[in-house]
């Protein structure tokens, strides 16, 4: 526990601090930070797909094409053309996979989907962070607040009072009453930050639907990390924050939210 809580600490400084001076002249810092953040991640889950299995010379094709993808990104995003670039580079990655698939005998269905998976998996959220932090420093605060108050009062909470298990076959250690009690902490803390802000132009009953929503999705997120290590029988995507786990472990749950966050800034 000591591991962990000096481990967050510094993982908190940091991300802190490039999202403070990330922006003007210094955008790169955050914004790189997303794109190497991408990169690890991908890493991360292209080596859980080969967890026991030989290692082929393609499996880790798609961490430079998740590079790629999200470069683009944080460098495009605010510009028209963006649009146009990322539909080529769907484009342009389907017709390379379908070659691959064709006319490479050892790349079968399951690595083509394998390797698009990781590419939007990997890159999407990190892309919605750099997105985030431009347009507002109290959005990516926001975000962070809740995917973690979510997060921490779910752990906690369910630890002292979870009785009834809300997925024993994905994470057995998650309950119902630690998911119910995330959830109304997550949103509520949210909504009080994001109404004092005025993060969104919203009204106090759509900000708490939107930080309920945001809260429920937040736990998805995490829901999907644990069954993805379950299904590859691992505990851990990789030991690169000690009692954290790998970029994954730390940023899944937060990965799903900033997207929708994204999208819902961009609708309205």
């Amino acid at each position: 526990m000591k591991q962990r809580i000096i481990t967050g600490t510094l993982i908190a400084l940091v991300l802190a601090t490039l999202i403070y001076f990330g922006e003007g002249k210094l955008e790169f810092l955050f914004s790189g930070l997303c794109v190497i953040l991408s990169g690890l991640a991908a890493y991360e889950f292209a080596k859980m797909s080969r967890t026991k299995k030989p290692v082929r010379w393609f499996d880790f094709m798609s961490i430079p094409v998740t590079i790629i993808f999200t470069t683009m990104s944080v460098i495009y995003f605010d510009r028209i053309i963006y649009y146009i670039y990322v539909f080529i580079f769907i484009l342009g990655l389907l017709l390379f996979y379908t070659i691959m698939y064709i006319s490479v005998k050892e790349f079968k269905r399951e690595d083509f989907g394998n390797q698009l998976l990781t590419v939007f998996y990997t890159s999407l959220g990190f892309i919605a962070f750099a997105y985030l932090r431009k347009v507002d420093l109290y959005l990516i605060v926001y975000l962070f607040i809740v995917s973690m108050m979510t997060d921490m009062s779910a752990y906690f909470f369910g630890i002292k009072f979870g009785k009834h298990r809300l997925a024993p076959e994905i994470s057995p250690k998650k309950s119902v009453e630690g998911a119910i009690a995330g959830l109304i902490v997550g949103a509520a803390c949210a909504t009080v930050f994001g109404y004092y802000f005025e993060v969104i132009d919203l009204s106090v009953i759509f900000l708490l639907l939107l930080s309920i929503l945001l809260s429920s999705i937040s736990q998805i997120g995490d829901l999907i990390a644990s069954k993805f290590k379950r299904e590859a029988g691992i505990k851990d995507y990789s030991n690169l924050f000690p009692g954290h786990g790998g970029v994954l472990d730390r940023f899944d749950s937060s990965m799903l939210v900033a997207i929708f966050l994204m999208l819902a800034v961009i609708i309205y």
